[in-house]
């Protein structure tokens, strides 16, 4: 399912109801000098709309220390020495496809670096609406 851009309406209620999915990206992207924090912001949101499709429910607030988790979760699995067969994207293979299709061919221009930081930020959403979802926790 392709979304349409984000408008004002939008960018708003996302802001509202997600604020720790917001902080979490300013807090790791705001201060790169490209675009990638909108880029984040839009595929966030995307996420989120597709996981209330799936699920038939909006997803819940996604708190900082959950995010936070599950990001070190991901850093693991990205240097490739996850000790757990339980991964991201064996819990989640559609969103965790659709993340790396999307990071590979961004909306706008993004560096190598800011593609790793990018990826890892959204694959921590996933994992996060995952835990929220099916109640097993991040590794």
């Amino acid at each position: 399912m392709a979304q349409a851009p984000l408008d004002a309406k939008q960018v708003g209620w996302f802001a509202a109801r997600q604020p720790g999915v917001i902080g979490f990206l300013e807090e790791r992207l705001l201060r790169s000098a490209g675009d990638v924090f909108a880029v984040a912001l839009e595929a966030s949101w995307q996420l989120c709309a597709r996981f209330t499709e799936e699920h038939g429910v909006p997803a819940k607030r996604i708190g900082r220390s959950l995010l936070e988790r599950a990001q070190a979760a991901i850093e693991v699995e990205m240097m490739g020495t996850t000790m757990w067969g339980d991964t991201c994207a064996e819990r989640q293979p559609e969103l965790c496809e659709w993340v790396a299709a999307f990071c590979q061919d961004p909306p706008t221009l993004v560096t190598a670096a800011e593609r790793r930081k990018l990826l890892a930020v959204l694959l921590s959403v996933v994992y996060a609406l995952d835990e929220q979802a099916t109640g097993r926790p991040v590794p």
